[in-house]
């Protein structure tokens, strides 16, 4: 994409305001205006969101600001927009009925979604679920490169590496879509350049904080966006910063550029009414059984991961099924059992088992049935989720749960898309308890239910934010309840208490825990990894707390600046209109 520079052609010698008053769009024939912004308006005079009638009010419930969200994007901003929203207000929900209305009108023949790692398989789900698109994601296993699939989610860090550079700039994309877009801010960096140098019809650029550092940073954003719509980088500088860039002049000139490429809602402006959570933790302790299960496995996951890092992934998963349930880890054990290629340490092996048939008792499973009775008596009908990661451990509770009278419900990702929707229907309509693997945190809402239970936790605080949106979501009117157990003395405890609380996790928005991981992982390794890595390492119990201490520092000082971020910037665009239309 190249850049419209309004010195470049400043040959007049005419006053500087004169320049910055020009209109780019009249002079360049790059992304500003092109014949298909025309194909938009076409069979529709008014331009009004037809395919709003086409939406699943059970699967999503478009708020007043995001239609007009929607509508402004498309046709005053001609298809190139940046939703600003402030974090909470659903930029995503935003950009999906965006796409629905381009689908609907055949103007997006091919889709490309740029998203931090972590948020590609979210995007992929909110779509699919909620809109009705479909996209392959970079993650999924039929995904045959950036040449192959019409409609694509990837992480921006795929989509410019050395593999996929080439291919993903070769093609002329219909639609752009670049989610947390202040990761482009920095025009010297690899991802400003794969941003400036694709080739689009429209766009849609997402961040509630496009200005990270300084001023300039909404430049830059914006420049790639609409470019010469704020003139050279030095006229900006001249008409809108002053001397040491830290506040505004010219507001009400800077508000009027904006207003061409830039929807900023505010929490206040709306009718979004977010409802408390209410955190409930419960750490238990293990019976001797339990607790010298747990030891034994830790210690063949430490011993296995330094004879081989490559079992990382299976060794993962022992260390949480031990904490999950006897049947979870007994099922992963026979099986390695089974695969002689990856049979190590088999004496090992065969004493855990021993160590299982010695479980009696699940501490869990009985405390369990105490805190849903809680929970039920102050519910209408009783409706309880509970959640874990484990097919095996969500056969054990669900039949230890029907053993007690309960009405149960079991939700995984084996079941087809006719039966998901009627175990939900099912759930709604005759109360009781679903037990639920992950399978649930990307599927349809359910607000008719205010209380869940994290069984396990997931080492991925995206994904228990995931499971809490089902139930926690724009429109829950009632006050919702998480309850989390954990077995004391387990990495369990270490990630909730350590971690998880020291960034308040269950209370932040998908939007501010993407901050704060983004920046968190910008070194390669992902969360699950650090944890995993920190536990496997640690020499004593001493060096464990004090490695996760040090991770929780490092958390807290993103979340800090996340936070600080959101206030910066809502301190510049105090005062802005940029908001719902009057009309």
């Amino acid at each position: 994409m190249s850049d419209f520079d309004l010195v470049d052609i400043e040959v007049t010698h005419e006053p500087a305001d004169d320049v910055l008053h020009l209109d780019p769009s009249e002079a360049s024939e790059g992304h500003l205006h092109t014949i298909q912004a025309v194909r938009l308006q076409a069979g529709q005079p008014d331009s009004e969101l037809r395919s709003l009638k086409q939406l699943d009010e059970n699967s999503v419930k478009m708020l007043e600001h995001q239609v007009d969200a929607a509508y402004r994007a498309l046709f005053e901003m001609d298809g190139k927009a940046l939703l600003a929203d402030e974090v909470g207000l659903g930029k995503t929900i935003e950009v999906g009925m965006i796409l629905k209305e381009m689908h609907f009108r055949d103007t997006n023949d091919s889709v490309l979604i740029l998203t931090p790692a972590q948020l590609a398989k979210q995007w992929q789900a909110e779509l699919r679920e909620k809109f009705g698109l479909e996209f392959v994601c970079n993650y999924d296993d039929e995904f045959n490169g950036f040449d192959s699939h019409d409609y694509i989610i990837a992480s921006i860090d795929t989509a410019k590496s050395d593999r996929y550079r080439q291919t993903v700039l070769a093609r002329n994309w219909d639609v752009l879509v670049l989610d947390e877009a202040h990761y482009v801010k920095n025009e010297e960096t690899d991802r400003y350049e794969l941003i400036d140098q694709l080739s689009y019809n429209y766009a849609f650029f997402l961040t509630a904080t496009p200005i990270q550092n300084e001023l300039t940073d909404l430049y830059n954003v914006v420049s790639l966006l609409r470019p010469g719509l704020f003139g050279t980088r030095d006229v900006f500088h001249q008409y809108f910063v002053n001397s040491d860039q830290e506040t505004l002049v010219n507001r009400n000139e800077l508000q009027d550029r904006l207003n061409k490429v830039m929807i900023r809602n505010r929490r206040e402006d709306t009718d979004v009414d977010f409802t408390e959570r209410r955190i409930d933790t419960r750490k238990f302790d293990p019976s001797p059984a339990e607790r010298e299960l747990y030891q034994a496995v830790s210690d063949y996951v430490k011993g296995a991961y330094s004879q081989d890092q490559g079992q990382k992934l299976v060794l993962m998963l022992l260390q949480k099924e031990v904490v999950s349930s006897p049947e979870a880890l007994e099922t992963t054990i026979r099986r390695r059992l089974d695969d002689q290629s990856e049979l190590t340490q088999t004496e090992e092996l065969e004493s855990i088992l021993d160590l299982i048939d010695d479980v009696d008792t699940v501490t869990k499973q009985e405390r369990l049935l105490d805190i849903v009775e809680e929970a039920r008596d102050n519910v209408e009908k009783g409706r309880v989720i509970v959640f874990t990661q484990f097919r095996a451990t969500q056969r054990r509770v669900a039949e230890r749960l029907a053993s007690e009278g309960y009405t149960v419900h079991s939700f995984h990702g084996g079941h087809s898309s006719q039966e998901k929707e009627e175990i939900i229907t099912n759930f709604e309509e005759q109360g009781g308890i679903l037990v639920s693997t992950d399978a649930m945190s990307e599927g349809r809402n359910a607000q008719f239910c205010n209380i869940m239970v994290n069984w396990d936790l997931p080492w991925n605080p995206m994904r228990v934010e995931q499971r809490i949106g089902r139930i926690h979501r724009i429109g829950q009117k009632r006050q919702v309840y998480v309850f989390n157990m954990a077995l004391k003395d387990t990495i369990e405890e270490y990630v909730l208490e350590r971690l998880y609380h020291k960034i308040d996790l269950f209370q932040q928005s998908v939007g501010e825990l993407s901050e704060i991981l983004t920046r968190l992982e910008e070194s390669g390794k992902s969360f699950e990894d650090e944890i995993f890595e920190r536990l496997v390492n640690a020499d004593s119990e001493i060096d464990l707390e004090n490695d996760f201490d040090a991770m929780a520092v490092d958390l807290q000082e993103q979340r800090d600046l996340a936070e600080k971020l959101e206030e910066f910037n809502s301190g510049v665009f105090e005062g802005f209109d940029l908001g719902a239309s009057d009309d």
